[in-house]
């Protein structure tokens, strides 16, 4: 995995909005073993929609459309593993879908293509374009190439997909807004304001804390039992375990879409396998020899302590069922056959307050010396900014205009928040702080916000740089943007109403195996 990878970026673009897909297989070329859940289904379509097969090659060519967008836009590697926890192959599936239903609803209605428009629209993708200009060779090599498609397929398919875009430009047709609603939304976001601020994180000045003696812990701990009872209540999961098994298993593998005779086959080894183990050959070395799970096998089936929730239902029953050193029968999960072999187990535990109540105080009194340091500064930031000396010039060389947001834990720096609206549920850049966001709206013009204010564990001391307050002069100014930002958005919404329509009324059956959150092996 590449460690450029920016999470942050990537998860900006999980929100783009997802009906532009209707296009999206136009564009041409571009183990831990058991210990995952996986609930696979027998299909041989990605999806059904009316009747209507949405392919396998279709579903994995935008799929693989979509990772490698993602990886270029994230600024490195996107491992598969956690783009199905992110849920990215269920969202290309369900785009697919609604590609699908658009196409058929295009049909319904009568809306076609001609051949003109159709021509027009392959001289213009530069897909097929060599130098500037549309190349018939191009064209067929992409086609036989990457999209392994005839002429006559890929343009039937291309003419079902713009009648659906212009299906959806008719519904966005029928978007309107009137003179009171631009009034009203006005109302809602013409107040509004700048700031510029820094945040004092306690945890930012974690590593300037000395950490305490032992008697300071003890005396600390004698006088702060309310809050180490409450700190142990919120975090008990942290001090309890629940019941443990140390396992050995051997997997017989079968396909992701086995047959009853694969199944039967399989299981027939695991027998085997078995009565191997059962003649008096060690279980450890027939895991080594024949175990299909490649993050076991080396250790000879070992998969180490675990508690029943890392393990797949079937498998999780049998091993905490069995006795220490019983061999199982073979046990069917997604993934194969199983044989299992416990070899200890250890029961649920969880440790009393008493035990951990020095460790808590501990934590505390750091945190607590932190929180002292990070008031101490913001207080005099704060007074500085009174008297006269702005926050960008307190912190000179820590200005970042680019950075999208403060990180927890980051050293305090200065930052824009750009202007928002009174009915902004966050302050940009910063999060939630509503003492902070009530003061800067109290304020009549620009100028330094008072004291300091609470965003989380956080202390801010801010000034107000801009102040814009709803008249009618500034919404005759804005009126022109407003209408097509409020237009934007009423299309989107009766396109995203349209398209719950179809799917409301549609027959969808998903290949749920695709877009399951983890994979086989």
């Amino acid at each position: 995995m590449s460690s450029g990878f920016d999470a942050r970026r990537f998860f900006s673009y999980l929100f783009i909005f997802a009906i532009a897909l209707v296009f999206i297989l136009q564009f041409g070329p571009g183990s831990r073993g058991c210990n995952a859940p996986l609930a696979p289904t027998v299909k041989d379509a990605a999806a059904r929609v009316n009747g209507q097969e949405i392919s396998l090659t279709d579903f994995r060519r935008a799929y693989a459309l979509r990772l490698d967008a993602l990886r270029q836009r994230g600024g490195g590697d996107l491992p598969e593993a956690l783009a199905r926890q992110f849920g990215i192959p269920g969202r290309v599936l369900d785009e697919l879908i609604t590609a699908e239903l658009l196409q058929q609803a295009a049909e319904a209605h009568g809306i076609t293509v001609s051949d003109t428009e159709l021509l027009d629209y392959l001289r213009k993708d530069p897909s097929f374009q060599k130098d500037g200009q549309f190349d018939p060779e191009t064209y067929t090599q992409v086609l036989q190439t990457y999209l392994r498609k005839t002429a006559p397929d890929y343009e039937a398919g291309l003419r079902r997909r713009l009648a659906a875009g212009r299906l959806l430009a008719m519904v966005s047709d029928t978007a309107e807004v009137s003179e009171d609603e631009l009034r009203a939304r006005f109302q809602r976001e013409g107040d509004t304001v700048s700031l510029s601020l820094v945040k004092f994180d306690p945890a930012a000045y974690a590593g300037k804390i000395k950490p305490p003696t032992p008697a300071e812990v003890a005396a600390w701990e004698k006088t702060h039992g309310p809050e180490i009872a409450a700190d142990y209540e919120a975090n008990r999961r942290t001090y309890s375990k629940g019941e443990q098994v140390r396992v050995r298993h051997i997997l017989v593998r079968m396909g992701r879409n086995p047959g009853e005779d694969e199944k039967a086959k399989a299981h027939d080894r695991a027998v085997e396998l078995r009565k191997q183990i059962q003649g008096g050959k060690d279980f450890a070395e027939v895991a080594k020899e024949s175990s299909d799970d490649p993050g076991s096998k080396a250790q000879g089936g070992e998969l180490g302590w675990n508690e029943r929730s890392t393990f797949v239902p079937a498998f999780a029953q049998a091993a905490f069922n069995l006795k220490i050193g019983e061999l199982s029968e073979p046990v069917l999960t997604p993934f194969g056959w199983h044989l299992l072999q416990v070899e200890e187990k250890k029961p649920a535990e969880e440790k009393p307050l008493a035990s951990v109540s020095g460790e808590i105080a501990q934590v505390l009194m750091r945190r607590q010396r932190a929180a002292a340091l990070a008031d101490a500064d913001a207080r005099k930031a704060a007074l500085a900014l009174q008297k006269g000396t702005s926050l960008a010039t307190q912190f000179p060389d820590r200005k970042d205009k680019d950075a999208q947001s403060v990180d927890p834990g980051e050293r305090p720096r200065a930052i824009d928040t750009g202007s928002f609206p009174k009915t902004a549920q966050a302050i940009p850049r910063l999060g939630p702080a509503p003492d902070l966001e009530a003061a800067a709206f109290a304020a009549e013009r620009p100028g330094p916000l008072p004291g300091t204010y609470k965003a989380g564990d956080a202390l801010v001391v801010a000034e107000v740089t801009a102040r814009e307050k709803a008249s009618d002069a500034s919404y005759q100014a804005k009126k022109a943007e407003l209408r097509e930002e409020a237009l934007r958005q009423r299309q989107a919404e009766l396109q995203e109403s349209y398209v719950a329509a179809l799917k409301k009324s549609a027959v969808i059956v998903k290949n749920e195996e695709l877009i399951a959150p983890t994979a086989e092996g």
